[in-house]
């Protein structure tokens, strides 16, 4: 290939099936003014050109070498593909987005539409699911892609773009309205102009959710205290948190809550880049404690009482930590630390609301 960008292309394409937006974000930052589906459709098309060539000049004598680069570009590549080859095409979903970015930029869009209201000025965020976030930084540091985007800015720029051709005006300092999407729940989490607090929670008890909309009838967080509640990352609520972890609350005045076995503390009003900077750290590794019943000796483990045992098991997400435990009979599990940035920033704050 006789640039870099093709070379890089046709490396990360020989690994991963990439649709046309998942690969012009991996350029994002070059050729300002197209979208990422532009620069990934011609990035496609210039490689296609130049495997055609390749093959009609002799250059490739094993044709199997570009089978999973043809596969891996997706329907774009069908024609060179049936040209070349007789047995049928694989039609595999994106690595990032499993063929999905248009569905989330179209939910997004209509959900907003359904709460944005008589409000004029907005602006978005997205929050990804912790398997996509986590893929995607790994995605991104393994290639060495320096010029990439992350798909929440590619979703939120285009979203915005056509609530801004409907008469809507993106405001970033003031707005009237923050609309936040959600991926995991596919839901729009809907904050107006009102005094957003940062605080920090633990969570003493189990089966009581932050948010309304997981709490299948039952109690949560938000119900209990009567306003909008957003926690930018959480455990099962099944889980007691020991940790300190951060909540976002509107309009709330008490500066410490004790309610059904959450323990609050509010320490200060936040809004703007400080607001999104809290939704983008996360732990990078959470240390459980997981109380278990064996027949057999844990020697690891501590044994509290007859056949239970605590075991403390490191993981970085929750589903890593239940592929740890699949093997066990688990009675409950406890959050008990983190480690990262988020923890720098939780240690932080607290200490200067007491200091």
């Amino acid at each position: 290939m006789k640039t870099e960008i093709l070379s890089k292309s046709l490396e990360l394409l020989s690994k991963y099936p990439l649709c046309d937006s998942c690969l012009g974000r991996c350029f994002a930052r070059l050729s300002l003014g197209h979208s990422n589906e532009e620069r990934g459709k011609a990035i496609k098309i210039l490689l296609l050109m130049e495997i055609d060539k390749a093959i009609k000049e002799h250059k490739i004598e094993d044709l199997s070498q570009i089978k999973e680069v043809l596969y891996n570009m997706g329907e774009i590549s069908l024609t060179l593909y049936k040209n070349y080859f007789n047995d049928e095409f694989q039609n595999r979903s994106c690595y990032i987005c499993d063929n999905r970015i248009n569905e989330f930029k179209e939910n997004f869009l209509k959900k907003a539409l359904e709460k944005i209201g008589n409000n004029k000025t907005f602006v978005l965020g997205v929050k990804l699911t912790d398997e996509l976030k986590n893929r995607e930084e790994k995605f991104m540091v393994e290639n060495q892609l320096f010029y990439y985007e992350s798909i929440k800015n590619e979703i939120k720029r285009d979203v915005g773009k056509k609530l801004a051709n409907m008469g809507f005006i993106p405001e970033f300092d003031n707005p009237q309205v923050e609309l936040v999407y959600d991926m995991e729940y596919d839901t729009v989490i809907v904050f107006t102009k009102s005094k957003k607090y940062l605080a920090f929670y633990n969570r003493l008890s189990r089966g009581i959710p932050i948010s309304s909309w997981v709490s299948k009838g039952g109690e949560s967080l938000e119900s209990l205290l009567s306003t909008q509640v957003v926690a930018p990352y959480s455990e099962a609520s099944e889980y007691r948190i020991i940790d300190d972890y951060p909540l976002i609350i509107e309009n709330i005045t008490e500066k410490e809550v004790n309610l059904q076995g959450f323990h609050i503390t509010v320490v200060s009003k936040i809004a703007g880049k400080e607001l999104s900077t809290i939704f983008t750290i996360k732990p990078t590794r959470r240390l459980y404690r997981v109380t278990v019943y064996s027949d057999e000796e844990i020697k690891e483990g501590i044994k509290i009482y007859d056949k239970i045992y605590d075991i403390f098991i490191e993981a970085k997400d929750f589903k890593e930590l239940r592929e740890k435990i699949k093997n066990y009979q688990v009675i409950s599990i406890d959050l008990i630390s983190t480690v990262g940035k988020s923890r720098l920033v939780a240690d932080t704050y607290i200490k200067k609301n007491f200091s």
